[in-house]
């Protein structure tokens, strides 16, 4: 009996998802054969495991080796335990002398799943503000520029598997990524931009827009940084024009301060 046998023998069905992650972690990857015989669950067992765990978007089969591995989604699994103390003590004082500069309101964005969802916001702080958002609220990827921006910034293997989950979703704004010709435009503009934009027909009621960019740790995407105005006030190009730099200045403040700080990947 192996160790991971003995440390989980008679563990219920229910439990067993957590195993095969814990073990598909440990062996960075593996056949049907290799997890059945690593944690003793039977064969028919483990494929019903990895049905569930693909539904999901947290394992993926590899064609060129036959083997499973886990996503980028299930680091996203711990981020609801710190994730809320990093933003208050990093972000939220770089950002609000940030939108001292600005005027505008700067919000903090970050990733989870097949969505961005917004966790900081100055807007209590801009003269300029006229649509209220929650802490929370979730925003679509391809027709945000915070989603385009982290799209667009992040990593090609996890880019690939957030496109796959956004192919199963049936949110509306989801549903563009079976226009690859789009897609691959958005990635495309966004990068020679170096900053992402609003689609026009997305929020169209609430008359703003927004630009956004990244804010990095080492090659990954942590969150995106964004400046939300009034479409009648100016375009995305005359907003970057004159605020680009001090958002690309708040965000590189953003990423030392996380940087030395020591952030784990499980606490990002």
């Amino acid at each position: 009996m192996t160790e991971i046998q003995q440390r989980y023998k008679g563990v219920k069905s229910a439990e067993r998802l957590l195993v095969l992650i814990e073990t598909l972690n440990h062996l960075k990857g593996a056949k049907v054969s290799e997890l059945a015989e690593a944690t003793g669950f039977s064969r028919p067992a483990i494929y019903r495991l990895l049905n569930a765990l693909e539904s999901f978007g947290y394992v993926r089969q590899q064609k060129s080796d036959d083997c499973f591995y886990l996503t980028h989604l299930v680091r996203r699994l711990s981020d609801g335990f710190s994730e809320e103390d990093w933003v208050q003590s990093i972000a939220a004082p770089v950002m609000q002398v940030a939108v001292e500069e600005i005027m505008w309101p700067v919000d903090l964005i970050t990733f989870l799943n097949d969505a961005m969802y917004i966790r900081e916001t100055t807007r209590a702080y801009s003269p300029f503000t006229i649509d209220w958002v929650s802490v929370g609220e979730r925003l679509p990827m391809l027709v945000t520029s915070v989603g385009r921006a982290y799209l667009s910034f992040c990593p090609e293997r996890e880019r690939l598997e957030i496109l796959e989950s956004l192919r199963r979703s049936d949110d509306e704004f989801d549903n563009l990524v079976h226009n690859q010709e789009y897609v691959q435009k958005i990635i495309a503009t966004t990068l020679k931009r170096g900053y992402g934009v609003r689609d026009d027909g997305f929020h169209w009621k609430r008359k703003t827009s927004s630009i956004a960019v990244p804010i990095m740790k080492g090659p990954r995407v942590v969150a995106t940084l964004a400046i939300t105005f009034i479409s009648s006030a100016a375009t995305a190009e005359e907003i970057a024009e004159r605020h680009l730099d001090a958002l690309r200045s708040a965000a590189h403040k953003i990423e030392l301060k996380v940087k030395d700080a020591k952030l784990s990947e499980a606490e990002m």
